[in-house]
């Protein structure tokens, strides 16, 4: 990971009351050159992990409340985990090298058959928002695999325990305050 990915976790944090005034009014040039350096670096190939990284940064220069803090964690661990809207059990959301599902089981540590429900990620074309421009960056840029992942996140999930059916993205984000 280069530095670009911790000082856009910094600025992701840079709204929060830490005593140091508006960070982002006093420091305007030099986010602004930072971010222009993570398009730039996020132009080059790049492994996978960086191309999260990279984002989450671009994420948090722009000022991005949530995604800015969220996006490589669950993206570059490959899962989430998240409440059921429906009866609040735990869920795991997997998105990776085990498959796209979800599940109310710890799923790294069974050997035995576990409960999943497969992911349905959205249509590509159906996404707006953070999840088109994350997903239209990654795919411009070579990272096929971060753009499938996207999908996911912006897709929909079944809860394996009660059948109600969610917005991933909507359950990532449903913890975060309305106003950071």
């Amino acid at each position: 990971m280069n530095a670009l990915a911790p000082a856009g976790a910094i600025m992701a944090g840079a709204g929060q009351s830490h005593g140091a005034g508006d960070v982002r009014a006093q420091h305007a040039e030099e986010i602004e050159n930072l971010l222009a350096a993570v398009n730039q670096r996020l132009r080059m190939p790049s492994d996978r992990t960086d191309c999260i990284h990279l984002l989450e940064a671009m994420l948090g220069f722009e000022g991005v409340a949530g995604w800015s803090e969220d996006l490589a964690w669950g993206l570059g661990n490959e899962e989430y985990e998240v409440d059921c809207p429906g009866c609040r059990t735990g869920l795991f959301i997997v998105l990776g090298e085990r498959g796209f599902f979800s599940t109310s089981e710890d799923y790294a540590l069974s050997d035995d058959d576990v409960e999943t429900r497969p992911l349905l990620p959205a249509n590509p074309a159906n996404l707006d928002g953070i999840g088109r421009r994350l997903h239209d960056i990654a795919l411009s840029d070579g990272q096929h695999e971060v753009a499938h992942a996207l999908t996911h996140v912006f897709g929909r999930a079944t809860c394996p325990d009660c059948t109600t059916e969610f917005s991933v993205a909507g359950r990532i984000s449903a913890d975060w305050p309305a106003v950071r």
